[in-house]
Parts: structure tokens; C-alpha cells; sequence
């Protein structure tokens, strides 16, 4: 027997009420599959230019969103900052003199989200245009536009090193986040050879792997903090012919991580610097000498929506807190920014929770009813409903439910955010159809066995694709 959330759905036809009727009564089929029984669900979905409700079972009940919050956190920051806002990242010095900062240079970030080791590498080349090559004093970071508090609100009910978890910092590099290269070495028993990018003296590899004629690969990879360090240890073994091992990781300290990585890319340009790497802020007097500006917001939204990417959303909920609240940035004054772009919405604060910007671990509720709100409100805004909707992954084509829907009615004709967790799935955005204004829904899941994780997306996208039906039949 096929199950109902696997049926490809009939045509409704009729007039609009019985048409509306066989949706609700295709949702209801699809919501009662027995693997979801013991499964909490909330589902809104309305019409996105009248407000009217298509559909609605428990919409005002609180549920974990788990990263649907992104939502929240990208459309109070398009609402707030703008689509044109960017992040900027300044190197500054007290006295330049015949190719010679004299003192420290420092580098001073403003959270850009997006800072990558490319762009380092076009600052570096550009103090070395404008003739510089050497600092005589230190290389001082200014990680002051954020508070000091590295990881957000919940993330401390798990310690994983992965990078999904990486830390956040005014000065951030890479997603504060490294790839580890494992390869094997050149005989039977030789150490395997670790790679880490991008090469700095701020990691310590303990290297304990070993090369193998025979057998699989088999390799345990981590990161530990240290006290200004990031340690990456490596042990198992890696079979020779083995093509390499890539992982990921989190380090510990975003603004020495940067910096360390910057002093290289320096000294590649000719720069050399003569003191240490070191923790300072940007005196009164110095001046800037190379500024780095981010792509839009407008833009980058695209990687936080359609990746799912933590790190990037909760440097944009710190952004807010400092843009909207003053330096330094704080996840609670990025929640109060928040709580006040929802106030404009209709929703309280007292109605939800929200601690964290990326909906990760147990530290958000928020209403099915709530998030089709917010949904609404960002659709109908000419000022930011291009990038806010084009930020969200298109079904069937790219994103997290780019590998989803492929095939059916709702194959590009579906945008959403997807939310994740263990015992939570969920899926919130549009449903639209050739001609027809779209509907905006969301649909919440918590308590979902573990067996029942498939079952539960593929009864979101059952009725993603239910809605284009209904949607088509008009």
C-alpha cells in the first residue's frame, strides 16, 4: 500500500469551497500517515495578498522551528538594515612613513559574516601597493563591534567541534571554520600526511595517523581549544592509494584565527611584521589604510536561507544588536531588534521565544501562524521581497530542498526554508502556480521519532506539492 504523503494528489475541481475542501481533506490524509502519530504538528498556510487562511491545524500552538528561525533573523535584517547594507573590515595604522607602519597595524572588523581568505589576501596586496612593507610593531586585532560572548544562546547544550557550531567574532574568517586534509604517506606505516587550510601557526596538529597497505581508511579527526590556539588532532589510519580524507572543523578563537592568517598572506606580499599577533583596539589617532566591503546583504541572505548556514545568522542577529542597539553587538540586542521589527507585525514578544539567530539546539518557539505572518509581511514589501524570497532554497533546484520535489507539480514552484533538528522537521515559505498569487505556509513537526524523520519531509512536501494543485486548479 502506498502511503497517503508518497500519492501523487488528485485534481480538485469544483467550486472554490469544494475545492478547498478536498484540500484540507488531502492534508488531513497526509498528516494522519501512522509513523506520525505520536509526532506534534502545527500547520499554517493563507493566502499571501488577503491574509485569508487556507488551511490551519493547531497554527497558534508554539513549537521549535529550529532553523525556519532564520527566517525570522533574514527579514528583520533586510527590514532594518536594508538590502544595500555591507559589512566593512579596515586596516588602520597610527603613522606610515617611507613604506614603514610605524606601531602596530591593526585590523578591525565589523562582523562581516562572508570574510574569506581571498579577501585578506586582496587587503594584504593592497597595503602592499600603496607601498608598505613593514610593520614594526604588532599586528593588533579589534574584535570590539561584538561582545566577547563567542557562542550564541543554546549552543551550549551540545559541545561538538563541528562547524556547523563555529564561534562568532566582529573579526571572523572562513566561517570560522578550517578543512583538514588527511592523504597517506609515502610507505607502510609512515605517519599520514595532514594538511590543514588555511595553513597557519595558529593551528597545532597532533598527528597520530599511520599509512596502510590493506584495509580501509579509518580516521578520527577533532579540534580542542587551547589557551590562543586551535589544537587539530588526527589519529587512525589511511590506506595508501586512498584518494584523501577532507573534514571540517570550528576553531576556537575567531580574531587570532584571522590574524595569524593574515600575518602569512603579509609576509607573501613582502609585508613583514616585526611584533606579535596580538588582542587591541584602534586608537583615535590612527587612520585607515585599506578597507574590505562585503557584497550586500541582499546577497549574502542567499547563503544564510538556501545553506542553512548558523554562523552567518548569528553574525547578522549581532550585526542588528550593534546597527540597532550600539557597539557592542550582543545576541540580546539582536533579539530586542528583532522583537521590535515583530512588534510592527502584530506579534508580542511575550509570544514567542527566541534566543539564538540560527534556530539551532532547543532555544526558539515561535507559531506556525506566527512565521506565516512574518512570511506575508516580507512578501509584500517592495523594498526587500525580491532578496528575501530569492533567498529561499527553490524546490527541485538548489538549496536544502534542492534534491526534494523533483518531478512533481511543486518542482520550482516552491520556496521554503527547511528546520532540522533531532525530533523536529520542518518547512515554511511559498507555494506558487503559473498566473496565481502564492500562498505562504508553514509547517511545524516536533516530537518526530527518530524512525519517522523521512516520513515527516516527505509529508511536507506532500503538501507543498498539494498546494500548486490547488493553487493550478483555480
Amino acid at each position: 500500500m502506498v502511503p497517503p504523503e508518497s500519492r501523487a494528489p488528485s485534481t480538485p475541481t469544483g467550486t472554490p469551497v469544494e475545492r478547498q475542501k478536498w484540500l484540507a481533506a488531502r492534508i488531513d490524509e497526509i498528516l494522519a500517515a501512522p509513523s506520525l502519530a505520536r509526532a506534534k504538528m502545527g500547520v499554517a498556510i493563507a493566502e499571501v495578498d488577503t491574509g485569508r487562511a487556507v488551511y490551519s491545524k493547531n497554527e497558534g500552538a508554539l513549537y521549535n522551528p529550529a532553523s525556519n528561525v532564520k527566517l525570522v533573523t533574514t527579514a528583520t535584517a533586510l527590514a532594518t538594515l536594508g538590502p544595500e547594507y555591507r559589512w566593512k573590515t579596515v586596516m588602520y595604522g597610527e603613522n606610515v612613513s617611507g613604506g614603514v607602519v610605524k606601531g602596530n597595524l591593526y585590523l578591525k572588523g565589523y562582523g562581516d559574516p562572508s570574510l574569506v581568505g581571498e579577501d585578506l589576501w586582496k587587503m594584504a596586496s593592497d597595503l602592499a601597493a600603496a607601498g608598505v612593507h613593514k610593520v614594526d610593531g604588532d599586528l593588533a586585532i579589534d574584535d570590539t563591534w561584538f561582545d566577547d560572548v563567542r557562542v550564541g544562546p543554546g549552543f551550549e547544550q551540545k559541545q561538538e567541534d563541528l562547524p556547523f557550531r563555529a564561534p562568532n567574532g566582529a573579526v571572523s574568517l572562513n566561517y570560522n571554520a578550517c578543512s583538514i586534509h588527511v592523504l597517506p604517506g609515502d610507505k607502510d606505516g609512515a605517519p599520514g600526511r595532514v594538511v590543514v587550510e588555511p595553513a597557519s601557526p595558529y593551528f597545532v596538529v597532533k598527528n597520530a595517523s599511520q599509512t596502510v597497505t590493506s584495509g580501509r581508511s579509518a580516521l578520527t579527526i577533532a579540534s580542542k581549544e587551547q589557551d590562543d590556539r586551535t589544537e587539530i588532532s588526527v589519529d587512525g589510519r589511511v590506506r595508501r592509494g586512498d584518494a584523501g580524507h577532507i573534514e571540517y572543523r570550528r576553531v576556537a578563537h575567531p580574531d587570532l584565527y584571522a590574524g595569524y592568517s593574515l600575518r602569512e598572506l603579509l609576509a607573501r606580499r613582502g609585508i613583514k611584521v616585526q611584533g606579535k599577533i596580538v588582542r587591541g583596539a584602534v586608537p583615535s589617532g590612527a587612520r585607515p589604510l585599506v578597507t574590505h566591503y562585503s557584497a550586500p546583504l541582499g546577497v549574502l541572505v542567499r547563503d544564510v536561507n538556501k545553506r542553512s548556514n548558523n554562523f552567518m545568522a548569528e553574525q547578522l542577529l549581532k550585526t542588528l544588536g550593534a546597527e540597532a542597539g550600539g557597539k557592542p553587538g550582543t545576541w540580546p540586542k539582536g533579539v530586542d531588534a528583532v522583537a521590535k521589527f515583530l512588534e510592527t507585525l502584530g506579534i508580542a514578544h511575550d509570544q514567542y521565544k527566541m534566543t539564538n539567530g540560527s534556530g539551532l539546539y532547543d532555544s526558539d518557539r515561535f507559531t506556525p501562524a506566527q512565521l506565516v505572518t512574518l512570511l506575508r509581511t516580507a512578501y509584500r514589501d517592495f523594498r526587500f521581497a525580491a532578496d528575501f524570497v530569492g533567498s529561499l532554497s527553490l524546490a527541485g533546484a538548489d538549496g536544502t530542498i534542492g534534491h526534494r520535489l523533483e518531478g512533481s507539480a511543486a518542482e520550482r514552484y516552491v520556496r521554503a526554508k527547511t528546520g532540522t533538528l533531532s525530533g523536529v522537521s520542518c518547512l515554511s515559505g511559498y507555494a506558487g502556480a503559473p498566473g496565481r498569487m502564492p500562498l505562504a505556509f508553514s509547517i511545524l513537526m516536533n516530537d518526530v521519532p527518530e524512525h519517522a524523520a523521512t516520513d515527516a519531509r516527505r509529508a511536507q512536501d506532500a503538501i507543498a506539492e498539494a498546494l500548486v494543485v490547488f493553487l493550478s486548479s483555480k
